[in-house]
């Protein structure tokens, strides 16, 4: 197991993420809310201008039929003086005019507003300018009807009236006009669809590219600082925060995964422990910052001195312990003397002061008697403490 928290990328500078994470769905979906709200306007108004398209053209072809509709009952009247007939042929005509007003009437807001004309320049011709000058047809036509029927029932008709053919007068050429209109209304009606359809396709790529963009620089990163802080949780989770070496839980679950393996596989297991001499007086006499540094000193020690299998521990204050699988009694003691004459010859210098850094250190290996690890623990820290009460900074075996 490496013990170097720097395998750990920026784990230690990592923050907790919720913030990151809270702002970064808040911006995700309000995007998200706010291309679907502008699919939805756009969807509704491709249904409005279908709806609106729809009702102009079937208008307009309707003005066709009505015309022929006021010319024949007008015909009907002027022959026969069927009030019906006239009845029928008025009726015809209000119909008429009040459908020519709803297609212009736009048009004519807009003038009246000083604005441009929602008529294209197709649709403006047709309504206004010769040849088809659709508006003064329809005036024209509507005068010629309304004189016809008054003159009528005034019993004033000429017999030129008679033979007034009013089924030619609105087929030509104002039935003309009117299909030029609807022909009209309906290219337009389509080219007004195809440019939604298009800006639809436009606001579906600028969906899909956002998600892209979310998923690539939102959620990915977002996942990657999840996972880092995961990450850092579990590492401070078994690591100590001032050494970075395995701490006591990460001690307690290897020593027994450890000692499980040494047994079924009859392989050597040995234990180092070792206290710092006089941690205690460092602490009163240069302040828990210096006993800090001299905690990290240690520990860095033990890294240093430890292979890749070793688990250095800081299993205390000042009490750390080493697990060292595959490796024998004699082994464990070419380890310990090494970690100790290592600490003697690097004394802590804080300024002029010379602050020697030594430990009292045991150690033990599993034996074929023992049944648990706590036995070999205890043989270790005897001999710790035996370390101790023989002068401090050497090594006994447990």
């Amino acid at each position: 197991m490496s013990t170097d928290s720097n395998n750990i990328v920026n784990a230690d500078e990592l923050r907790n993420p919720s913030r990151y994470m809270t702002l970064t769905y808040v911006v995700s979906l309000s995007l998200i809310a706010i291309l679907s709200l502008l699919v939805h306007l756009m969807l509704d108004r491709v249904i409005a201008q279908q709806s609106r398209s729809g009702e102009l053209i079937n208008i307009s072809g309707q003005q066709r039929m009505i015309s022929q509709r006021a010319s024949l009952f007008t015909l009907e009247y002027l022959n026969t003086g069927n009030q019906e007939a006239r009845r029928i042929a008025e009726q015809a005509l209000q119909t008429l005019e009040s459908n020519h007003l709803t297609l212009i009437e736009d048009h004519l807001y807009a003038l009246a507003a000083n604005k441009s004309t929602p008529f294209s320049a197709e649709m403006e011709a047709l309504y206004f300018e010769e040849p088809h000058n659709i508006h003064q047809k329809i005036e024209d036509f509507t005068t010629s009807i309304r004189v016809a029927i008054s003159q009528h029932h005034n019993s004033e008709v000429p017999e030129s009236w008679l033979q007034y053919d009013f089924l030619a007068m609105a087929r030509e050429p104002l039935l003309t006009s009117l299909d030029t209109a609807v022909q009209q209304y309906e290219i337009e009606s389509g080219e007004k669809v195809e440019h939604l359809r298009q800006a639809q396709g436009v606001v579906l790529w600028i969906i899909i590219i956002t998600i892209l963009v979310e998923a690539l620089f939102i959620f990915r990163p977002m996942v990657k600082k999840v996972t880092l802080y995961a990450e850092k949780l579990k590492f401070d989770a078994y690591h100590d925060p001032l050494t970075g070496i395995a701490n006591r839980r990460a001690f307690n679950t290897f020593s027994q995964r450890f000692f499980t393996n040494a047994k079924r596989y009859d392989s050597p297991l040995s234990l180092i422990t070792l206290d710092i001499d006089k941690f205690k007086s460092i602490n009163d006499t240069y302040g828990h910052d210096i006993g800090d540094e001299v905690i990290k000193i240690v520990g860095g020690k033990l890294i240093e001195y430890c292979r890749e299998s070793d688990i250095p521990a800081r299993t205390g204050g000042e009490e750390f312990s080493i697990l060292l699988p595959h490796t024998d009694q004699k082994g464990a003691i070419s380890t310990a003397e090494k970690i100790r004459s290592a600490l003697e010859m690097n004394p802590l210098l804080i300024d002029s002061n010379i602050i020697p850094i030594t430990a009292s250190i045991g150690v033990s290996t599993v034996g074929v008697e023992d049944n648990s690890f706590e036995n070999v623990l205890k043989r270790t820290d005897t001999a710790m403490y035996e370390a101790k009460n023989a002068g401090r900074n050497r090594v006994r075996i447990g």
